[in-house]
């Protein structure tokens, strides 16, 4: 039976599949502050997004559904917040601490910030600068499973109905990922 961590792992590897070979990353990343801690954040160098966030479930779950959609959209709240200070701040923190950046722990803002402290002044600096924009943030749901038909449902009206396009990554093994996106008529 696969865990979240093997999905992540897995994301992690081959996520290069998902056009973001060149990301750094940092798992159970503070999204912001009072917007939880995010499974999974890759930091891309080049392409639309700047910053892509990936929450990982089991697709047996009774969270895959409901859950998981109500946590994506709580980190892209507090990704909004963010500006390009935070954005190099995370970058900076991806390249300086790439061990810690891997590890299961959280990462709250002081960490992230460098040190900056206490985490309402860490979440200041993190907000200075030009907002990241809704078109530069990626979001996924990665599963261990196909996704239910609910969830796809779920994720075409928001793309229909509200622009906001999130894809599903389905971990078939060690390396091999599918990945589906619902239509959106841009």
């Amino acid at each position: 039976m696969a865990t979240e961590r093997f999905i992540e792992n897995n994301v992690i590897r081959n996520r290069g599949m998902l056009g973001y070979g060149d990301s750094l990353f940092i798992r159970r990343c503070r999204a912001g502050r009072g917007f939880g801690i995010v499974d999974l954040m890759l930091l891309p160098a080049k392409g639309p997004h700047r910053i892509v966030l990936v929450e990982a479930k089991l697709a047996d779950s009774a969270e895959a559904s409901a859950k998981v959609v109500g946590q994506l959209l709580l980190y892209y709240a507090g990704v909004l917040h963010i500006g390009m200070r935070g954005l190099r701040m995370l970058r900076n923190f991806a390249e300086s601490n790439s061990a810690r950046a891997r590890s299961c722990s959280p990462k709250l803002l002081k960490s992230l910030s460098g040190g900056i402290s206490p985490p309402e002044d860490a979440w200041r600096e993190f907000q200075k600068g030009k907002k990241i924009q809704p078109d530069q943030i990626g979001l996924f749901i990665a599963l261990d499973g196909e996704a239910p038909q609910g969830l796809k449902s779920l994720l075409q009206n928001l793309a229909i109905n509200h622009h906001l396009e999130v894809g599903v990554i389905t971990v078939l093994g060690r390396n091999r990922l599918t990945i589906w996106k619902p239509y959106y008529p841009h």
